[in-house]
């Protein structure tokens, strides 16, 4: 799936049996994804120490070079790319990852760098993820909780005794509550639990992943 980005920006969505071959053709940075909200700052100066074979746990990368690219792995949670002039950023964005409001530390990062004209100017795709009819959890679970109190109530129904999460719309209101503009999302709309061109963890794939990766040009 190639994404719609202006042409410093070079982005792609590999879905279920997508070859990631060629992507390689510049150093890549991969870290261990530990569903946190941690985000590495890739630059020309620093990428030589978080390009593979170096791996350090983060669940985002901001990309300020065009001297390497880099990628994250899905299977449900939800892909997150946003961009601005001069730097982008991919995120991965799992139910503790939308919890702790990935998106909205990671537009405080481009407002601390470029400021907030930066963040009001950002685009932002939200990728294939689990529908809010598929990812439920128990009610009385600790991260349920948690998202109880962190999610806007329209993103999570209670039924049955277990709660049903809206990934993606919880990820886009934390992108309008930090700065960005509602028009400037765009939303593949892909439920990775129903669609079989997707890999989904809660579907049976345990190890198999998708992978969004990105470079700038």
């Amino acid at each position: 799936m190639i994404i719609d980005t202006p042409e410093f920006l070079r982005a792609r969505f590999f879905m279920r049996d997508e070859s990631l071959e060629g992507v390689d053709d510049l150093p890549r940075v991969a870290p261990k994804q530990v569903h946190a909200s941690s985000i590495i700052h890739v630059t020309d100066e620093n990428f030589g120490d978080y390009v593979l074979p170096s791996c350090p746990e983060a669940d985002g990368v901001l990309l300020t070079t065009t001297r390497a690219g880099a990628s994250l792995r899905f299977a449900d949670c939800a892909p997150v790319l946003l961009w601005g002039e001069g730097w982008v950023m991919i995120l991965h964005s799992g139910y503790k990852g939308t919890v702790l409001g990935i998106t909205g530390e990671g537009l405080e990062l481009v407002r601390g760098l470029y400021g907030a004209e930066a963040v009001r100017g950002a685009h932002a795709w939200v990728g294939p993820c689990i529908g809010r009819g598929e990812y439920c959890r128990e009610v009385e679970d600790e991260w349920t909780q948690r998202g109880l109190k962190s999610f806007a109530p329209e993103n999570y129904d209670i039924r049955g005794g277990k709660v049903y999460f809206d990934l993606a719309g919880e990820i886009m209101r934390g992108f309008v509550e930090a700065g960005g503009r509602r028009e400037n999302i765009a939303l593949s709309g892909i439920n990775t639990y129903t669609e079989g061109k997707c890999y989904s963890y809660r579907r049976g794939d345990k190890t198999d992943r998708m992978t969004l990766h990105v470079i700038m040009q």
